[in-house]
């Protein structure tokens, strides 16, 4: 191998390791590996979906611009969130080893994705094991997160369960909470209705525990993070 070869592996280790940490930063990709991975895009419109649990898996993901939710429909009907997929992150990664999609994807808002046909995705994962290292810590991440929501709601009262909650989201070392989405996804997240939430952080503001204004929440009482 030449000089010159060795050099285009260098430099596209260098780019992957850079960008590792936000998996598939595809703006910085090589050329080569986008062709080789086949990307394309699909825009999608508010409310669109872009796959329907029990399709056949033809494909997995990146948020480019916008916000992807996550759906899980119940035999009896009921309707499950999993999470929101934001920008730079990828989502239905089961589907490089599964027949079917086991959820439905729909835009929240008008969003871009890049979709990597699962075939070529595999063979380039081989090919590059940076991207193999960076869809594990992508999918450790995203590990990390059902975990606190699967302990969030099985804290049976809602005034607790609230109170964890803001004690996790609370900036490292601090005790201020930005609320980054709408209070209604937040009461989602943690299996509340709207109106509960709602309810619990007025009696926390009325005792004292916490104090809010606007997007912000300052927690009085001293964090207990575990």
């Amino acid at each position: 191998m030449g000089s010159s070869e060795w050099g285009v592996i260098l430099v596209t280790s260098i780019i992957l390791v850079k960008y590792m940490i936000n998996f598939l930063n595809i703006d910085h990709l090589p050329e080569n590996i986008k062709m080789a991975m086949a990307i394309t895009y699909e825009s999608l419109t508010a409310g669109q979906p872009l796959f329907h649990q029990g399709d056949l898996t033809r494909a997995i993901f990146v948020v480019i611009s916008g916000q992807i939710r996550l759906m899980h429909y119940t035999d009896a009907g009921q309707s499950i969130k999993h999470y929101e997929v934001k920008a730079g992150e990828s989502f239905a990664e089961a589907a490089l080893f599964n027949e079917f999609y086991d959820c439905t994807a729909i835009a929240d808002i008008p969003s871009r994705v890049a979709t990597f046909p699962k075939q070529a995705f595999l063979a380039t994962l081989r090919q590059y094991p940076d991207l193999s290292e960076a869809l594990i810590v992508q999918l450790a991440r995203r590990f990390h997160q059902v975990k606190i929501l699967l302990e969030l709601r099985s804290i049976r009262s809602a005034r607790d369960r609230v109170l964890r909650y803001l004690e996790i989201s609370a900036h490292p070392h601090g005790n201020t909470v930005n609320l980054d989405k709408p209070l209604k996804e937040i009461a989602e997240d943690m299996g509340l209705s709207q109106e509960a939430l709602s309810r619990v952080l007025s009696q926390l503001q009325k005792d004292g525990t916490i104090t809010r204004k606007k997007r912000q929440i300052v927690l009085i009482q001293e964090l207990n993070r575990t």
